[in-house]
């Protein structure tokens, strides 16, 4: 299985990072090539994908800036993608861990790896945003 780890960082303060990132609601904001929608589904959410709905869990520590994101795309099939978020000083670096699932095809999984390089740069842009205009 293969994995592929990239970083961001981002002009905002961790905690303000860490609360924007924990929030399933905000995944089609800056999650734009995976995430069209979002709604809560019991303790679980689902989320509307380029590719039908899918199941999301996430595990969230603001303790340590860890947030996990368990997805299970189909019935038996589950896919854990590993993010932290690390304060440095005034501004956030934040690293998010994908691996390629099982089936996946290496053309699949590559473009999954560019788009997650697309939506972190959506993500920056967010993050400015809200440092300028916090309201």
């Amino acid at each position: 299985m293969r994995a592929d780890t990239r970083s961001v960082t981002l002009d905002a303060p961790a905690a303000m990072v860490f609360d924007f990132l924990a929030d399933p609601l905000n995944l089609p904001k800056w999650a734009v090539a995976f995430a069209h929608s979002v709604h809560r589904d019991g303790d679980a959410w689902r989320v509307q994908t380029g590719q039908g709905e899918i199941s999301l869990q996430i595990s969230a520590d603001a303790a340590h800036g860890t947030i996990d994101f368990r997805m299970r795309p189909t019935s038996g099939v589950a896919i854990t993608a590993y993010s932290r978020v690390l304060a440095s000083g005034d501004t956030a670096e934040y690293v998010f861990t994908q691996f390629q699932g099982p089936g996946m095809s290496d053309a699949a999984f590559e473009g999954q790896v560019n788009a997650l390089c697309e939506e972190l740069t959506v993500l920056k842009s967010i993050m400015k945003a809200r440092t300028v205009c916090p309201n």
